[in-house]
């Protein structure tokens, strides 16, 4: 079976030879929904990983993370943006072949969202050419959906699995399957406010962009943003029309940061600056929170983006009144930048929390 092929640096198009069904049948577990529901899964949650500027150094990270997923015979991983740093080369190696490299050196598949480095942030002059030419981050999100998200499967050559996209070419990176009873959703979310410009700061620093320049990424989130809560609705509809046992969401961007949610802070400081004119994710978690507060089943937020390693429960029942959590809710952040760490997630759709999780330490 031939699976995926590096083809002039512009597209790694799925040359596939085995139909979706029997990818589905042969895989262990992340089938779409077509295996039994009782059976627990195990699911590696990462992203923003291997920021060292040492080839050596981080080319041992690498091994080192691959080998331990390997190790621990995995379902499949859900990677959850920024496979680079935020201040190296926006290259076609950088977000394209050297990403596609680890995705297929995992033994099984991957559910990859869409970080802010790899395109949002390629506009910065750290982010340049040799030759000094900052990049297009428009034109790099074209590459991206290009060479990862142009056929209906997830990333990893060894064992991809059917995935559902959103539309056709744009926004296919926003994907979903459902497996044991339980729907997983990569909904394209970056940091660098969603890209969202609204002031001078967000335009000019560490940048040569003129203000038609933040216009466009402007736009450009503006047009995602509707697909991306259209994304969100439907997929809630779906988890809801098959009584799914829980929902996990897989954005980049840290919503929440960088407030600080205990002791009257969520309602006090991060609910407030929560307006769409400002804030590129206030459209999202407004409706997350009331897709999340009509579902029975449990919810999972799983982003990166601020390396540091979170497991809590930040979203209030009524911000007005009585101030308790959201018992159906959970986000989980990733570890990242030079730490290697992963998370293991257990799913276990007959269990009351179905979601639980160890940290997997890697020194």
């Amino acid at each position: 079976m031939k699976i995926l092929c590096w083809r002039n640096a512009l597209s790694c198009a799925a040359v596939m030879t085995i139909s979706v069904v029997a990818l589905a049948e042969n895989h262990n577990g992340a089938n779409n929904g077509n295996y039994e529901k009782s059976k627990v899964l195990k699911v590696a949650l990462w992203g923003d990983e291997f920021y060292n500027s040492d080839p050596d150094t981080r080319q041992a990270m690498i091994d080192q993370t691959i080998e331990s997923m390997n190790a621990h015979h995995l379902d499949f991983t859900i990677f959850a943006g920024d496979t680079k740093n935020g201040s190296s080369e926006c290259s076609d190696t950088a977000i394209g072949f050297e990403p596609m490299q680890i995705f297929n050196s995992l033994d099984v598949p991957t559910l990859y969202t869409v970080g802010d480095n790899e395109w949002v942030d390629c506009h910065r002059t750290n982010n340049a050419n040799p030759n000094g030419d900052p990049y297009d981050p428009l034109e790099r999100l074209s590459y991206l959906r290009a060479t990862f998200f142009s056929q209906p499967y997830s990333q990893g050559s060894k064992h991809p699995i059917p995935v559902e996209r959103q539309g056709g070419f744009v926004y296919s990176e926003n994907s979903r399957f459902v497996s044991s009873g339980v729907e997983f959703v990569a909904l394209h979310i970056p940091g660098s406010n969603n890209n969202l410009v609204t002031t001078d700061g967000e335009c000019f620093k560490k940048s040569n962009r003129t203000w038609d320049d933040c216009d466009a990424a402007t736009a450009e989130y503006q047009a995602r943003n509707v697909a991306n809560l259209e994304w969100l609705h439907s997929s809630f509809d779906k988890a809801r029309a098959r009584d799914l046992a829980g929902i996990v969401i897989s954005i980049q961007a840290d919503i929440f940061f960088p407030f600080e949610l205990s002791d009257g802070g969520y309602q006090e400081d991060f609910w407030p600056q929560l307006d769409p004119a400002y804030n590129g994710y206030a459209d999202f978690f407004h409706a997350l929170v009331n897709e999340t507060q009509s579902f029975s089943g449990q919810v999972l937020l799983v982003h990166g983006d601020s390396h540091y390693f979170k497991l809590d429960k930040p979203m209030i029942n009524d911000v007005d009144t009585d101030g308790r959590l959201t018992p159906n809710f959970t986000r989980v952040e990733v570890f990242g930048s030079e730490d290697n760490s992963w998370v293991e997630m257990t799913v276990d759709p007959s269990s009351e929390n179905v979601f639980s999780f160890v940290p997997v330490f890697l020194q």
